[in-house]
């Protein structure tokens, strides 16, 4: 009788214990990761060759593991989406628009938590 006391006594501790982690876990995840945050206050992790229309993305400087990068235009039509998911945490990746009209653009590395816009402008 006593075991079985111990027993249910230990699983009901337990499953107090698993669900504050995970409160704990999803409130966490909640304030590192806000739906969208500004690269400026990111830190320096999209340097500009304004000349070249060129943008070097710095992923180690992210707070987030990338999944894609979107580039939108004025409009919000998609003109650029590359998956990134697969590259090394330690990436600097080129994102060349020159190809593309002047006008104003939006970069997005979007992660499965969190979406980080800049906004550029090509002349």
């Amino acid at each position: 009788m006593q075991t079985k006391v111990l027993i249910v006594a230990f699983f009901a501790l337990t499953a107090s214990f698993a669900a504050a982690a995970q409160a704990s876990i999803s409130t966490d995840a909640h304030q590192a990761f806000p739906s969208a945050v500004e690269v400026q206050e990111a830190g320096n992790s999209v340097y500009a060759d304004v000349e070249n229309d060129l943008y070097f993305i710095d992923f180690e400087s992210l707070s987030v593991n990338l999944n894609d990068i979107v580039v939108t235009d004025a409009n919000g039509a998609i003109v650029l989406e590359e998956k990134v998911f697969d590259l090394p945490v330690n990436t600097i990746y080129e994102l060349d628009l020159s190809k593309y009209q002047n006008g104003k653009y939006h970069i997005e590395l979007r992660s499965y938590t969190a979406t980080i816009r800049k906004e550029v402008t090509l002349k």
